[in-house]
């Protein structure tokens, strides 16, 4: 049973092999279909995206047969942490514009002050 408006991802870090710094992540959508069939184990991930950990490098789509190296040693990089998210479509506004179900609350009234101390003594200035 699928929710409408998800979309679930799988996402990688890129981890250099010599330094151990993380040089970006790569992103990509999962196979539609059976959560419990299309499990990560047996094939690899297809990625879409590169986004590199430098936050002022914008993303870069990927071709295929990119090949990463470390932006500061030059050092191969692996795959780390491989995980899967789901995003989900922005609510439409005009779905919380309709009046609400069910029965409207009541006015809210409010109740006089209680005298004080002071006037119930009749010292009150």
């Amino acid at each position: 049973m699928s929710m409408v408006g998800r979309k679930d991802w799988v996402q990688a870090d890129l981890r250099c092999m010599m330094c151990g710094r993380i040089i970006g992540r790569l992103v990509g959508p999962l196979p539609p279909g059976d959560p419990d069939r299309r499990s990560l184990t047996g094939r690899p991930p297809q990625f879409a995206a590169f986004r590199p950990a430098d936050s002022r490098v914008p993303a870069v789509r990927l071709m295929g047969g990119e090949q990463f190296r470390c932006t500061t040693c030059g050092g191969a990089v692996i795959m780390d942490e491989l995980e899967t998210f789901s995003t989900y479509a922005d609510i439409d506004d005009e779905q919380e514009d309709r009046p609400r179900r069910g029965r409207p609350p009541k006015p809210w009234r409010r109740t006089p002050a209680p005298p004080t101390w002071f006037e119930t003594l009749g010292i009150a200035g």
